[in-house]
């Protein structure tokens, strides 16, 4: 069992029980990876969004389920705060919440789709990953990630 794969693929395409993107409250209209998947799930976040029931502060988290545009069957938007001060450490941490959501539900193959930033490494990703998948608890996870970008 491979825990960890990254791939180089858009959202839509990631397997995975349940796929997780992140949305900011300073972005609107959506783009990156929550744009794609919330026209994937014919605008159910932008409708959250426009009716208040959604902002994109830290730690909201959404689940949606999936339909036959997804390999997935559940979506979670999960906030991310403002984008202008996402850094590679506050990725880390929303990345290791999103982690603990996610198997807290039950979940045991996640998809994490990124929208990368100017500078970013994905190694950077790769390493909040492991750092959760090598603790014990997690020992029956698997983990596909992706970044698209950087954001224009």
């Amino acid at each position: 069992m491979t825990r960890l794969q990254v791939l180089d693929s858009p959202a839509d395409l990631l397997p995975g029980e349940v796929i997780a993107t992140f949305f900011y409250s300073d972005v609107h209209p959506l783009s990156g990876p929550a744009a794609l998947l919330d026209w994937r799930l014919d605008g159910i976040l932008t409708e959250q969004i426009r009716s208040g029931k959604a902002q994109g502060v830290p730690g909201e988290q959404l689940l949606f389920a999936g339909n036959r545009k997804l390999f997935a069957k559940w979506v979670l938007f999960y906030g991310g705060g403002p984008w202008a001060r996402l850094t590679p450490l506050t990725l880390s941490g929303l990345i290791g919440s999103v982690l603990e959501v996610v198997h807290r539900a039950g979940f045991h193959r996640l998809a994490i789709a990124l929208d990368c930033f100017d500078g970013m490494d994905i190694q950077d990703a790769e390493h909040a990953v492991w750092d959760f998948l090598d603790k014990d608890r997690f020992h029956d996870m698997e983990v596909v990630l992706a970044c698209r970008g950087p954001r224009g």
